[in-house]
């Protein structure tokens, strides 16, 4: 493993509704960088007016992950340029490598890693056609699915769809209530509602259609949440999520106190083997690298479920790839540098 300390570009913010969760995120990591001596110039692709810098305080300034995610302004075709541009010059910046701390949108759909393989510039995290897949639920279930991970039955809404009675008769015919609907590409459970009979379809609807132009229909599965973390090639310990109230959606993940964490996940050892095979199998499925997060539903049969994979999972205080690392015996420090690494190693 190189020693090497490279300079890096370190991207928080921007301008998807996970944009709190990064900055969250990247306040932690910028800090366990530092610590291991690097050089660390910040930019927020969602605020050009502030120049990159080596002094990011006004950047995470009053962060703070509320109860609901932030409204995004009209300017973002704007603030992408000018990020852009920045990066078109980044031969005259010196830095040796991006480490992406943004959470959903283009900076996790792969638009971003792709602009990045454009230029040539190296960077943290799966590459684009990884992220890409992962980003998009209803095609990463289709890939994983044929690698023997199980999924819940489920079935893809359009936008020019929503015809509540057509997808209340599908939804008796091919899955059954309760259902949990969500908008089929974003992170953190920003959209995603329970409904648990025909009469909470178009509320939940109506909660996800600003936010996609498609929407993902499963089965829902009686359980506990339980998350397989990836580093390299090794599943971490596994962590089970209980809530203390309703379901692991936007304002629990992010409140403090709303949930219990158990790592590692008091499962028999059986179920825990079966859960990381298939976490390993999605994760080398979607071709991804270096780090990721896959989620599962585990029901009361022991038999668990396929939910998503995160290519850019949080790394707040609360987050859940840090908590099973440090059951691995992997600090907070440790799991930043050696997610650098292995990024550079596979590329």
């Amino acid at each position: 493993m190189t020693t090497k300390k490279h300079t890096i570009l370190f991207l928080v913010g921007g301008d998807s509704p996970e944009r709190d969760v990064s900055i969250e995120s990247g306040k932690s990591m910028y800090e366990a960088l530092k610590k291991k001596g690097y050089k660390v110039i910040v930019a927020d692709p969602g605020r050009p007016e502030i120049p990159p810098t080596e002094d990011p305080a006004k950047m995470f300034e009053a962060s703070q992950i509320t109860a609901e995610p932030p409204i995004i302004g009209e300017n973002i075709f704007a603030s992408r340029a000018a990020f852009l541009e920045y990066l078109c010059g980044f031969e005259k910046l010196q830095f040796d490598v991006v480490f992406n701390a943004l959470h959903g949108g283009v900076g996790e759909d792969g638009t971003l890693q792709a602009c990045l393989d454009f230029l040539g510039i190296s960077y943290t995290g799966s590459g684009a056609l990884a992220c890409a897949l992962a980003m998009n639920k209803s095609l990463s279930k289709h890939l994983v699915s044929s690698r023997g991970v199980p999924l819940a039955e489920g079935f893809v809404i359009k936008e020019d769809e929503l015809e509540m009675a057509d997808i209340e008769q599908r939804i008796q015919d091919e899955v059954g209530f309760p259902v949990v609907i969500k908008p089929n590409q974003q992170g953190s459970s920003v959209g995603v509602s329970i409904v648990d009979e025909p009469g909470g379809l178009h509320e939940a609807f109506s909660k996800a259609a600003p936010l996609d132009r498609a929407f993902l229909v499963e089965r829902y599965i009686e359980g506990t949440e339980v998350t397989a973390s990836i580093l390299g090639n090794e599943a971490l310990p596994l962590l089970e999520i209980r809530t203390k109230e309703g379901f692991y959606d936007y304002r629990n993940k992010y409140t403090p106190g709303a949930n219990e964490y158990l790592v590692p996940a008091p499962i028999d050892a059986k179920t825990t083997e079966a859960i990381q095979t298939s976490a390993l199998r999605a994760y080398h499925a979607l071709g991804c690298r270096a780090y990721a997060r896959v989620d599962f539903r585990l029901a009361k049969d022991c038999r668990h479920y396929f939910l998503e994979i995160n290519t850019l999972p949080g790394m707040t205080a609360s987050s859940l790839v840090p908590k099973a690392a440090k059951a691995a015996g992997i600090d907070f420090s440790e799991l930043v540098e050696r997610i650098l690494h292995l990024s550079l190693e596979t590329r």
